[in-house]
């Protein structure tokens, strides 16, 4: 009942509810000016005769139920107004119907009542197989959960509606650099959010990072703890948004000549390498939180915990693992609470220089664990 409601309530917003009562009242006013002009209780036409022929008039019939001048005139008038009022009204509603229509063709509608969805902004040629990778390292994730913003052509988001493994899945035609289209994906509620961009009229790299550097600026100023991904093209973008506190930003460039320089060096690298990101078989690299029971004891003994119980390699720790600003007010809470002048000071000058997500590859077995690291394993994606 609540969802037929709320229908009802947008479609009435859609045909212009407010212009339609206002042109009715107006030709009920003429209306009934003309049975004033009448003679009111004295005429042998009541108002609803006058109404009913004034109507009448409006739908083409020809009709004549007074002779003198001052009706006459007040019922040209109120033709004329019927002719352009009603066809507004008629104009609107049609409208309405047709706007509805693209709405559900198009996926143009506004996705208010999601949370904790995944933001999906531009287009990759492999879009299909992004999607289904996303899918997969995501096992509690379904496709109704993700929301596709981009501006390409009807074909390619029709080929992916039609699509049977991406039933369900959520396509906002927009502009993910404008806070409106951000707005209407309730990007305020979203978890996660991918940019990769997209080329539109063969832009040059420069044009297309600095749109998703804009767009991850959107982001996070509409939600300031959605985990953000960005993929830019050049390094000068990726240090403007490493500066704003960026989560994950995909430089491919510098992976792909990191993977050539070390598959020179040593044979079968490059094998090794896709292994570890993942080469299909459900091994991986992943991050692990670490509960709070293990805060305060060592690495080793974390380490042999994971071989014996998980048959897992812990290969290091993630430190300050999370988001900046989060992380920040997390440690600046806990430095209040202490009586010692001197620790507080110590804890505001590491605030000040915080690297977040910092990985610390096979540190030392007498390493102490803090409640802000993550553990880096190499097992079955969980």
């Amino acid at each position: 009942m609540a969802k037929f409601c709320k229908k009802t309530i947008n479609f009435f917003r859609l045909i212009h509810l407010r212009t339609i009562l206002i042109i009715i009242l107006l030709f009920l006013i003429l209306s009934l000016a003309v049975y004033l002009a009448l003679g009111g209780d004295a005429s042998e036409d009541s108002f609803l005769d006058v109404l009913t022929y004034n109507v009448l008039a409006i739908m083409g019939n020809d009709y004549q139920f007074t002779d003198k001048p001052v009706p006459r005139a007040l019922g040209i008038l109120i033709l004329t107004f019927g002719v352009f009022g009603f066809s507004a009204i008629t104009g609107y509603i049609s409208s309405a119907f047709v706007a509805r229509k693209l709405t559900q063709e198009r996926g143009i509608r506004k996705m208010k009542n999601m949370k904790d969805h995944i933001i999906i902004c531009g287009w990759k040629s492999d879009m299909k197989i992004l999607l289904m990778d996303i899918l997969r390292k995501n096992r509690n994730l379904q496709t109704s959960d993700m929301i596709l913003i981009n501006n390409v052509d009807d074909i390619k988001l029709q080929m992916v509606r039609d699509d049977e493994d991406m039933k369900g899945i959520n396509i906002l035609r927009g502009d993910f650099t404008e806070e409106q289209t951000l707005l209407a994906a309730n990007a305020s509620e979203a978890s996660k959010v991918l940019i990769v961009g997209e080329n539109h009229d063969n832009m040059d790299a420069e044009l297309i990072d600095s749109r998703v550097f804009v767009s991850a600026l959107l982001f996070r100023k509409l939600n300031p703890k959605c985990h953000i991904c960005a993929e830019i093209k050049t390094e000068r973008y990726r240090d403007y948004l490493e500066a704003q506190n960026c989560a994950e930003v995909i430089y491919t460039e510098e992976y792909t000549r990191d993977i050539l320089t070390t598959s020179t060096n040593y044979s079968g690298m490059s094998k090794v390498m896709s292994s570890f990101l993942d080469n299909g078989d459900g091994v991986s690299i992943q991050i692990a939180p670490i509960d709070a029971e293990w805060v305060g004891r060592t690495y080793g003994e974390l380490f042999s915990w994971y071989k014996q119980n998980q048959g897992i390699l812990l290969l290091g720790v993630l430190k300050n693992m999370g988001v900046e600003k989060e992380l920040k007010h997390r440690i600046l809470s806990e430095a209040q609470k202490s009586t010692n002048y001197g620790e507080i000071i110590n804890r505001l000058k590491d605030v000040k220089t915080l690297e977040t997500n910092e990985p610390c590859l096979n540190p030392d077995d007498g390493l102490i664990l803090e409640n802000s690291m993550g553990a880096i394993i190499l097992g079955e994606e969980l």
